[in-house]
């Protein structure tokens, strides 16, 4: 088996719910086996997982808010389910409830700073959210606001070839470039959706979408220029950060820009380029030279010693799994993990 060192590592020395993960994920172990079902029991007792699980309201409602924060829905029921926690589990179940439910829904944040109008021109707000958090525990995507969220990403891929410039769906303002009233072109929410759902699919849609992804990456491959979204008058016409696509992360790097990521001065940086390209659908990829990259870097036995501690600290509290770094193995295993789950479905 390809990386099987790595996964014996991992199987050797990791927490549970890596452990899980790889044998679910990488292995494709039956999730009938009693060993697994055992460990499904034992990430529920890791002290990252109980947290969020404390935070879950007796009405279902997780944390303070939908999107943000530590502690909320978006981030508790991902780390859940990233966690390897069943999508029956109740906690989950009860969650998405809360979500679907406006009694209850209205009783606590369920919106965030700028929502409202990102959703009123289909740019994708609140709905997105609430859309991607339906989507990731396989909810019907008849469902009315999943099945409006699906249409309106599918909106935003067609439309790509109807660009010749950033220029034809965006306007340079005094201060700041932002979308045109009503523009459509994908973000990471319409991407993410489409990638977690079925129903839009056939095998035209798939080619258009393989094109359309093609032309939006020679769009914004070398556009530096961060795109904003300007709020409709009668919301108040201020500025908001929309969920923009990472389509520079797509263009291949060497050994040596990994490690300016690595060492860039931002120090989320890697963390956030990682997880751009872990998981990247086939139809939105254009180069697989990133990925091999990578895996000689998992090769390096001093990979985790030649990122700087403070990069380390973010990329653990952006895609961290193991519940504390007391042992350096700790550290290492989740570098290995993530790096395994970028390169997994591309390097052979």
């Amino acid at each position: 088996m390809k990386f099987q060192k790595h996964i014996d590592y991992l199987l050797d020395n990791a927490c549970t719910s890596i452990k899980f993960l790889v044998h679910r994920d990488f292995l494709h172990t039956p999730l009938d086996e009693p060993f697994m079902q055992k460990m499904r029991g034992e990430i529920l007792e890791q002290e990252n997982i109980k947290k969020h699980l404390a935070c879950q309201h007796p009405d279902g409602w997780f944390g303070d808010e939908l999107h943000g924060g530590e502690y909320g829905m978006e981030r508790s029921i991902g780390t859940l389910l990233n966690a390897g926690i069943e999508k029956e589990h109740p906690a989950i179940q009860k969650g998405i409830q809360a979500l679907i439910t406006p009694e209850i829904a209205s009783q606590h944040k369920n919106w965030f700073h700028g929502g409202d109008g990102l959703d009123a021109e289909g740019r994708g707000g609140n709905n997105a959210i609430v859309a991607s958090i339906l989507s990731w525990v396989g909810y019907d995507e008849t469902y009315p606001i999943l099945a409006e969220q699906i249409a309106l990403s599918w909106e935003h891929v067609e439309a790509v070839c109807n660009y010749s410039s950033v220029d034809d769906f965006t306007k340079k303002g005094k201060n700041e470039r932002y979308y045109k009233p009503f523009a459509r072109f994908p973000g990471s929410n319409h991407i993410g959706l489409l990638n977690a759902t079925q129903s839009w699919r056939s095998e035209e849609r798939m080619e258009i979408a393989k094109t359309s992804m093609k032309h939006a990456y020679e769009l914004m491959k070398d556009f530096d220029e961060f795109i904003t979204f300007k709020k409709p008058k009668e919301l108040g016409g201020s500025f908001v950060g929309p969920f923009n696509y990472n389509w520079q992360a797509l263009k291949p790097i060497n050994e040596e820009q990994l490690y300016q990521i690595i060492n860039d001065p931002y120090n989320f940086q890697f963390a956030f380029w990682l997880g751009s390209i872990s998981g990247v659908p086939d139809w939105v990829r254009q180069s697989d030279e990133t990925y091999f990259v990578l895996a000689d870097f998992l090769e390096k036995e001093d990979n985790v010693d030649v990122i700087p501690d403070r990069v380390f600290s973010a990329f653990r509290r952006v895609s961290g799994k193991e519940p504390n770094y007391r042992k350096r193995s700790a550290a290492k295993c989740d570098l290995t993990y993530a790096l395994l789950r970028a390169i997994w479905n591309v390097v052979e």
